[in-house]
């Protein structure tokens, strides 16, 4: 894998990782609001774990400028070795 192949990937895969892990987060806390609510527990506790669930899924929809500007730039080096790789064959 070439240098630029690398960076590449990685100006892709972060975005993609940090968005995918808040996702994660947010489901994680809307299966505790479920079990909370089955159990029984305090109604008040129960929408604070689906707002927090909400906030996840909110934070992971916007991403901060600089995470899309690196996806955009990773996204554009991809192009790059793709025409390259087409020119070489």
């Amino acid at each position: 894998m070439t240098l630029t192949g690398l960076i590449s990937d990685i100006l892709i895969l972060g975005p993609a990782i940090w968005a995918c892990s808040r996702l994660v987060r947010s489901r994680w806390h809307e299966i505790c609001a479920e079990r909370m609510a089955r159990d029984g527990v305090d109604p008040e506790l129960v929408q604070l774990r689906r707002e927090e669930a909400r906030y996840y899924q909110d934070f992971a929809r916007v991403m901060p400028n600089w995470m899309l500007a690196a996806l955009t730039l990773g996204l554009l080096l991809r192009l790059f070795l793709i025409l390259q790789a087409f020119r070489t064959v």
